[in-house]
């Protein structure tokens, strides 16, 4: 049987023969800033894991075909965790010119990480931070471009969730979960390991189930590594104990302990977004992946408000020019992509993908992704509520294309709609079989117009909700299982979205629905 811990050889296998562009003795990498200023752009770049993590010396190789499969790609975030005791004896430390808002690097983490790295025979280490040329624009729209490739077609992601100023402990809370670009670095790799410190060797945690702990070999100051997908599933319990085998649970039993690596205690939101992830990673290469990378996009943020779309842009096949986006051109970014992926045949599924969410100010049918900077939470309203509702994909999401204008035309099932007479409230239980029901519990009725097309406000069928399985959470079944889209005309004649509705599939066989009708919505 192949060792999935192996990469495939028969590519690139003198990866030393690779131009060397940057050599820097280990002892010097603390007195000044890291350039890459000499390095021509547009190129694959690597940091040489083997020398680095020995301590004596910084390597970086480039080339101009990605070595797939021979590397492992570092998944942080810029600015992590303070050092423990910065006063007392604080580790050697690297930075990189012009890599504004980020940690400094430290210099024991990225060995660890080289280590680990080695460990599952990756010989290339590849970081943004380093492997980018940070003040070159040209270079950075390159390789942004690209960013998908270069996650997918690696061995391995190792993720330090803390960012690269130290490891962090699994009792140790870190905002990994809710930035922007920690997403696609997540979803794109074949797998996913998370680095931390560790003093408890190689053994299973005992959580929601047994968890293997690989400890980093040659690390002196104790490091761990554990896939991905089981923390996130772990996580739902927040304690674990620590034993030496799953055969034998009540060998060396610990005491119980914290897990707010992923989901923190104080912050109630990262269980949404470690659901959305869950999601994201559930569904990938399935049909429903796009509703999930929406939705979980949704609840994240960057420093540069267009992040939050070159970030996602990949895992749609889609390829933007950053150079064409200025650093706050979210939704102009938003709409491109938009429009390419329904030029591409694809569907409008971020349409409705969190009901509760307003639509957007602007364009309405442009997903609210929140505008939001550095140290800024993003606010879901009751995640509690929507911890466990998110578990669903849309079927069926409507096809068009985006104009000229940014207006988006869909085709679907359209009806003209009124809000009833009896109102709605929080104590409504369902809807009847020609009612829908919005996030704010008002009702809205399907009218049959008399002798004519539809009018405005019009209810438009987006789909059906489909829940999926994951063994996590229990399973639900959701009579109201129809999405649809409010939609209600301007003073200038125009439509734009008001909110969203469901229902059930009893209300698409009420008289008063069109087949099919093309609307343009701003």
């Amino acid at each position: 049987m192949e060792n999935p811990e192996k990469p495939a050889g028969g590519q690139a296998d003198d990866l030393h023969s690779m131009p060397c562009v940057l050599k820097l003795p280990f002892e010097s990498l603390s007195t000044a800033p890291i350039s890459l200023d000499q390095v021509p752009a547009a190129r694959y770049r690597f940091i040489d894991a083997k020398p680095f993590a020995n301590g004596s010396y910084l390597r970086v190789v480039e080339t101009d075909i990605l070595p797939k499969n021979r590397y492992a790609a570092i998944s942080y975030v810029w600015k992590g965790v303070p050092p423990l005791n910065p006063t007392a004896n604080p580790p050697p430390t690297m930075t990189i010119k012009s890599a504004f808002n980020a940690d400094p690097i430290s210099l024991p983490a990225l060995r660890t990480a080289c280590r680990a790295a080695l460990q599952l025979e990756c010989p290339l280490l590849w970081l943004d931070g380093l492997c980018i040329k940070q003040g070159d624009e040209d270079d950075k729209a390159w390789q942004i471009q690209r960013m998908f490739s270069i996650y997918e077609h690696c061995h391995v992601c190792l993720i330090l969730p803390g960012g690269l100023s130290r490891l962090v402990a699994l009792e140790e809370e870190t905002n990994w979960v809710s930035r922007a670009w920690t997403l696609q670095e997540a979803i794109a790799p074949p797998r996913c390991k998370v680095l931390f410190s560790w003093t408890h060797g190689t053994c299973y945690l005992e959580s929601l189930f047994y968890l293997h702990v690989e400890q980093v070999e040659g690390d002196e100051s104790g490091a761990g590594m554990t896939e991905l997908v089981s923390l996130l599933a772990a996580s739902s319990r927040a304690t674990y104990l620590v034993t030496k085998s799953e055969d034998d649970p009540t060998q060396e039993k610990k005491q119980k302990l914290e897990m707010n690596l992923i989901v923190g205690d104080k912050r109630p939101g990262d269980r949404v977004q470690r659901n959305a992830l869950i999601g994201a990673l559930d569904l990938k290469g399935k049909e429903g992946m796009a509703s999930a990378i929406w939705r979980a996009a949704m609840m994240r943020v960057a420093y540069r408000p267009v992040d939050m779309i070159l970030s996602i842009m990949g895992m749609f096949g889609v390829s933007l020019d950053a150079r064409e986006f200025g650093h706050d051109d979210r939704l102009k970014a938003a709409l491109a992509l938009m429009r390419e992926i329904l030029a591409r045949g694809g569907r409008a599924e971020w349409l409705g993908v969190i009901p509760s969410l307003p639509p957007g100010k602007v364009f309405s049918t442009a997903p609210n992704i929140l505008e939001l900077g550095e140290g800024v939470e993003a606010h879901l309203g009751d995640e509690d509520a929507m911890e466990n509702g998110l578990l669903w994909w849309l079927q069926g999401a409507p096809t068009g294309f985006v104009d000229e204008d940014g207006y988006v035309n869909v085709t679907a099932p359209v009806a003209s709609v009124i809000v009833s007479a009896s109102g709605g409230s929080e104590n409504t239980t369902g809807t009847g079989a020609h009612s829908i029901r919005d996030h704010r519990h008002q009702q809205w009725d399907i009218i049959d117009v008399q002798g004519g097309s539809s009018l405005p406000p019009y209810a438009v069928h987006l789909g059906e909700k489909k829940n999926y399985l994951n063994g996590s959470y229990p399973t639900w079944s959701d009579p109201e299982n129809n999405l649809f889209m409010l939609v209600g005309q301007e003073r200038n004649g125009g439509l734009r979205v008001a909110g969203y509705a469901v229902g059930t599939a009893q209300v698409l066989s009420s008289s008063g629905w069109s087949k099919n009708e093309t609307i343009r919505v701003k």
